[in-house]
């Protein structure tokens, strides 16, 4: 709490569909005098095509804020319990935009490259989209992804993880891609890595 500043900051549901498929809890938060920011919060849940036959599960935890003194829009977004079909899903999203002289824009689904920096824009720590094809941890195979779209680049990449044990063994291999292309220079850099191991006596 703050002398002179004033909240104002209404809540309210939203659904989709007979019955619901889409909800959304949201809140609204306007800050104001000098500087004004406005927040959106809240979250959406989605049961999809139909609600006694699920076929996509999504819920996700939001925040959004536009300071107007900075000339600033962040938004961050989380996947949590959510499912395709009998997978568990999971990951992050964040978006960033900033005008005036020192203009930048950032939006990415999953994460960067790992030979990428990104600017200081105030990111969270991003996991990479993720889809788990068994939700126990013997035998595990995941599958992940991210992309991303910046000022001067474009940035994809996936990548297929695979453990399995048996008493003291155990099979581990991954395989997957990291690509990004800078606009201005222009170039492009594509890693394709993966790795096969049988071991004994090691996680």
């Amino acid at each position: 709490a703050q002398r002179a500043r004033h909240l104002f900051g209404p809540i309210g549901k939203l659904g989709w569909g007979t019955p619901t498929l889409v909800t959304a809890d949201i809140g609204l938060v306007l800050e104001v005098p000098e500087p004004i920011r406005l927040l959106v919060f809240g979250v959406l849940r989605a049961k999809l095509p139909k609600e006694d036959k699920v076929l996509l599960r999504l819920q996700v935890n939001f925040l959004g804020e536009i300071n107007f003194e900075r000339q600033e829009l962040s938004f961050d977004a989380h996947l949590f319990d959510s499912r395709l079909a009998q997978f568990s899903l999971d990951g992050d999203m964040a978006v960033r935009i900033k005008s005036g002289d020192d203009a930048n824009l950032l939006l990415t689904v999953g994460g960067f490259h790992p030979g990428y920096t990104p600017p200081p824009m105030a990111l969270p720590s991003l996991s990479r989209v993720q889809i788990k094809l068994f939700d126990s941890d013997n035998p595990s195979l995941r599958l992940e992804g991210y992309f991303a779209v910046t000022s001067n680049s474009v940035q994809i990449g996936a990548a297929v993880e695979l453990l399995a044990k048996a008493s003291k063994f155990n099979v581990y291999g991954f395989i997957g891609f990291d690509g990004l292309f800078q606009l201005d220079p222009f170039r492009f850099v594509v890693l394709v890595h993966g790795t096969l191991v049988a071991r004994i006596g090691t996680r």
